[in-house]
């Protein structure tokens, strides 16, 4: 199937200057964006926060759970429908510990004033704020902790019998080994009295529900508070404002702290750098060093107009788009080595050694080539855009933007960028 006739003969390089100019343009403002303002709209992948996936009723609006969010004193969430029939919507929360400093410095406070007597050697608690470590020098009544706890502002989050045996069985099904009946009657001692109260104490340990549990030998004086993260705390306001019929149950609830953010940013920074960097010394010893820096350039311009597109639209940039744009840069390389790969072998068999001429006729005869495969490659992007939903919605967007991007790069900015380089530094006088 051929778009393009055989025989075309557009002039791409007489072009070259207004296109680079409009490049030139559209990456500063795409770098005005990410780096000015707004600058890019980061999930919580990259910036800390919390994402709850949650079951609700039928006829359930986002405009209601917004609004409920908000009132529960959670600013600016982010909450997109996913699943069938819209009984599931994603939220996202900036916000990853419902602990603040001061309640944690009130909590440690409270403690040491209830147990005078009593060492309190650490204080830990998680990067989610959803459980506390306290280790004394002595033993403690747990039912004072808990109490104690809870006067200073800490919200504790008692786990019910259903909750344990649903984690139970989830661990069944993946994999768990299970004790057959038989195997059950066999290992079951005769009478209570064969238990010594060692294995009592482990057992109650190991199946403990209440807030506060020992953890470790008896000696260490060790316990583990559990505390209402973000995650139960929205959950169970939503419950009292909407009602257990409009508000069923979180499906998924995960955190990310900042620390954690920013290393999985800058991790994504890199990969995206090492990608170039290996990219360009690939090209170099494939094809030519003249043609190394347009295909290094053409994949940065690609880069810098998706995230300023994301920026002005305000579409999160999480770890799908980092995949994504790694996606788009081995998509536009393909394209434009294609062209490369055509302008080596006419540059050897055409007389005319003029590069510009001998590029244009490159790019007239992959041409049909380059459109028939964008086309159907944004066609396919298209379909997944128009049913997907959640991250993978953001996904077939950023490869939406990419496919544009890549195809006119290829043509515009890798290819003139080779005969410039040519005529400034590889032309003999």
């Amino acid at each position: 199937m051929e778009i393009i006739k055989p025989g075309t003969k557009i002039d791409f390089m007489k072009k070259r200057r207004i296109f680079a100019v409009v490049s030139g343009v559209l990456v500063l403002i795409s770098l005005l964006l990410a780096l000015v303002y707004p600058t890019p709209k980061f999930g919580i992948d990259f910036e800390g926060g919390t994402e709850i996936q949650l079951l609700v009723g039928k006829g359930m609006d986002s405009a209601v759970l917004r609004r409920s969010i908000k009132e529960l004193g959670f600013s600016n969430p982010d909450i997109v429908s996913v699943g069938v029939g819209s009984e599931e919507f994603l939220i996202r929360i900036r916000s990853y510990s419902p602990v603040s400093e001061s309640t944690q410095n009130k909590a440690r406070e409270a403690l040491k004033k209830a147990l005078p007597d009593v060492k309190l050697s650490e204080f830990e608690l998680s990067p989610g704020g959803d459980k506390l470590t306290l280790k004394f020098d002595a033993d403690v009544d747990r039912n004072l902790i808990s109490a104690t706890l809870e006067k200073s502002g800490l919200e504790l989050r008692r786990i019910k019998l259903e909750e344990k045996d649903k984690s139970k069985d989830k661990e069944d099904e993946a994999g768990a080994v299970k004790v057959e009946p038989q195997d059950q009657a066999a290992a079951a001692p005769d009478s209570e009295d064969e238990i010594d109260d060692e294995d009592e104490e482990k057992e109650g340990s190991s199946r403990c529900i209440d807030p506060v549990c020992p953890r470790g030998p008896k000696e260490d004086h060790i316990f583990e508070v559990f505390l209402k993260g973000i995650g139960s705390v929205v959950v169970e306001g939503l419950q009292k404002k909407l009602g257990t019929d409009k508000i069923k149950e979180a499906r998924r609830i995960e955190w990310v702290g900042p620390k954690i953010g920013q290393q999985l940013r800058n991790s994504g920074i890199k990969s995206l750098l090492y990608a170039l960097a290996f990219i360009m010394l690939y090209i170099a010893f494939r094809f030519d060093l003249r043609y190394a820096p347009g295909a290094v350039v053409a994949l940065i311009h690609d880069i810098l107009l998706t995230i300023g597109i994301f920026t002005a639209l305000r579409i999160n940039v999480s770890l799908e788009t980092i995949a994504a744009l790694l996606t788009i840069v081995g998509y536009s390389l393909n394209d434009t080595i294609v062209v490369f790969d055509r302008i080596r072998e006419n540059f050897q068999k055409m007389r005319e050694r003029e590069l510009a001429k001998v590029v244009n006729q490159s790019i007239n005869e992959t041409l049909s080539r380059t459109l028939l495969t964008s086309l159907t490659t944004f066609v396919v992007v298209l379909v997944i855009w128009l049913l997907a939903s959640g991250p993978i919605k953001n996904f077939s967007f950023t490869l939406m933007i990419g496919v544009i991007i890549g195809t006119y790069s290829s043509i515009f900015i890798a290819s003139p960028i080779v005969v410039w380089l040519d005529r400034r530094f590889f032309s003999k006088k």
